[in-house]
């Protein structure tokens, strides 16, 4: 079961808590979690699927340069990109597919997340989770 909820940290700051039954759950999780936070989506269908591939030291931190390229996008293209299918993820590589929804009504301007008090549970035996920090601007 894939899921994510919210907590208000400090004005400024928004943790993110995703759980999951596998490690890729919580890459899709975490592209829904944001799609939720920054908005709602107009009632267009999504568009093309665009390529990422996004790399890092370890996959605590790929998760966490994952949530930044997703949030690039919903900025620049003014998506919700809700959408995910995962082609490969390795310990420090992900490359994926995504799709999106334009922006309809926007609630939340999220900055980046940040690997500062990121904790991960990334052993699949019980189940995944990972809770980020998310610099946020209402």
């Amino acid at each position: 079961m894939t899921a994510h909820a919210f907590q208000q940290e400090q004005t400024g700051e928004l943790v993110v808590k995703l759980e999951g039954d596998k490690v890729e759950d919580l890459f899709t999780e975490a592209a829904r979690a944001l799609a939720e936070l920054v908005g709602k989506p107009t009632n267009d269908p999504p568009g093309p699927w665009m390529h990422e591939t996004v790399e890092s030291v370890d996959q605590s931190a790929l998760l966490v340069a994952w949530l930044n390229e997703l949030i690039a996008r919903t900025e620049v293209d003014h998506l919700l990109c809700t959408e995910v299918e995962i082609d490969e993820l390795t310990e420090t590589q992900i490359r994926a597919r995504i799709r999106g929804t334009p922006i309809a009504e926007k609630a939340t301007t999220v900055v980046s997340a940040t690997i500062h008090h990121m904790k991960a549970d990334l052993d699949p035996r019980g189940g995944v989770s990972a809770t980020i920090v998310l610099e946020v601007q209402h």
